[in-house]
């Protein structure tokens, strides 16, 4: 069996075969206890009709009546409503109403209990009691009075061909507004079908707007999409400018080693050589910088403490700054640290960033300048690492620009011509994967200082 496919055509169908199952329970159930309660009624009235016939044939002990006599009691008693019977043990008939042609069809009663039948009686149905007539612990006849009940058919039928209008009505306008329901909430995920084909055919360029239309899983459905647009449109564009980037950063150390290599080929030798092999080193560690730069920046996000530890953060700008002394013996080179400074983080990440910070300062800072390393613990369990220097300094402008991919002033250009214009950018994006933030601003004595502020342990 195929299954509709439309939304609407599936919840209609649904709701007409829910409402017809419940709709013919409820007229069953109905018809039923109707059926029951006129039942119940004319049964109450046979028995009081019996017992009424009992009194009047054994009077009460002690009154001084006499016995009735059989046949002018049931006929005082019978009526056009109402046939009686009556018959002794062996089922012989002794009286009977003078509106009873023929004896009703009963079987042969047997027992001290009463009963009752329903039986087809010309041509109408009787409701029929059979009510034993007992004398001490014996049966000495019986009382068999019944009463038609073609009205309560014919109550009944009505009934149920009010309830079938009724329900065919019902059913008309349920189906009617649910069509009606299912076509207006099902207009919304048509549309987040058209919106969504086009973002795919424009390359997720397009954007998927907010609609207050619809039901709220509707409306967050749309919003879902819209993030997942937005993602993928981010997704794409750090692809592409992963591949920009890839190409700006690597297409000189490339030319370089690609000139390093022919020379070699050509057969150099001695110092020559050495320098040769230097600059195909440098350039090549120049690329893995770049790649691994690249990777960090083109990385969606990372979570939290997949390869944190403790660090200490003493230790760490010590050792930096050691080592910067060791490479830029020209320059003064200072730290004061405050003590007992411990954050969460990634080593690797954290070495990287303040390396690219102090590699920045001593760059563009001359002979006989001096670069100072500080970190201070604050009132909020953060603490702030500023490097600062005495040198080329930056313009305002440059300084809204220096943690953007590739952003070099003119003055840094002509300094250090070998720079990247990455280290800021890698800087600025592993503090936030840290918590943290990195500013670059100009120092009013001259040079610059850049400031991070990461949280602290405890």
């Amino acid at each position: 069996m195929r299954h509709p496919r439309r939304l609407a055509t599936r919840l209609t169908v649904s709701f007409v075969l829910l409402f017809l199952i419940v709709f013919v329970t409820i007229v069953g159930v109905t018809l039923y206890y109707a059926r029951r309660t006129f039942q119940t009624t004319i049964d109450d009235n046979l028995d009081g009709l019996a017992a009424t016939i009992e009194q009047r044939l054994a009077p009460s002990s002690g009154s001084g009546e006499e016995p009735g006599e059989p046949q002018r009691t049931v006929e005082e008693l019978s009526s056009a409503a109402q046939f009686i019977e009556l018959t002794d043990e062996r089922g012989a008939v002794i009286a009977r109403s003078l509106n009873l042609t023929r004896a009703l069809p009963v079987r042969t009663p047997a027992g001290d209990s009463v009963s009752f039948h329903t039986v087809r009686f010309q041509k109408t149905q009787l409701r029929v009691i059979t009510y034993p007539l007992l004398t001490g612990d014996q049966v000495t006849g019986y009382v068999i009075a019944a009463s038609p009940i073609p009205e309560v058919d014919d109550s009944i039928a009505s009934l149920a061909v009010v309830v079938a209008i009724t329900g065919v009505v019902g059913l008309v306008v349920a189906v009617a507004g649910t069509v009606f329901l299912a076509v207006r909430e099902s207009r919304p995920l048509r549309q987040l079908t058209d919106l969504m084909a086009e973002a795919a055919e424009s390359e997720f360029d397009v954007d998927i707007p907010a609609s207050a239309e619809g039901s709220l899983e509707a409306r967050e459905l749309r919003d879902a999409f819209a993030n997942l647009v937005r993602d993928q449109r981010e997704v794409r564009e750090r692809e592409r400018a992963f591949f920009a980037d890839s190409s700006h950063v690597l297409r000189t150390p490339l030319a370089v080693l690609q000139g390093d290599i022919e020379m070699l080929e050509q057969g150099v030798y001695g110092k020559e050589r050495q320098e040769v092999v230097a600059q195909a080193r440098s350039s090549l560690s120049t690329m893995a910088r770049a790649v691994n730069g690249l990777l960090l920046l083109s990385r969606d996000r990372e979570p939290p403490g997949v390869s944190w530890e403790i660090v200490d953060l003493n230790e760490l700008l010590g050792r930096l700054v050691a080592e910067a002394r060791t490479a830029s013996p020209a320059l003064m080179i200072m730290a004061s640290l405050d003590a007992d400074l411990e954050l969460a983080g990634d080593r690797h990440q954290l070495t990287d960033l303040f390396t690219s910070l102090i590699e920045n300062a001593c760059h563009y800072t001359p002979e006989g300048g001096s670069v100072e390393v500080a970190a201070t613990r604050d009132d909020e369990g953060n603490v702030a690492v500023e490097i600062r220097d005495t040198g080329i300094g930056l313009s305002k402008a440059d300084a809204e620009h220096a943690t953007e991919r590739f952003y070099r002033s003119p003055a840094a250009r002509r300094m250090f011509p070998g720079g990247s214009g990455l280290g800021l950018a890698i800087a600025d994006r592993i503090a936030g994967l840290h918590n943290g933030h990195l500013t670059v601003a100009a120092r009013p004595e001259g040079g610059a200082m850049a400031r991070v502020v990461l949280p602290l342990l405890g």
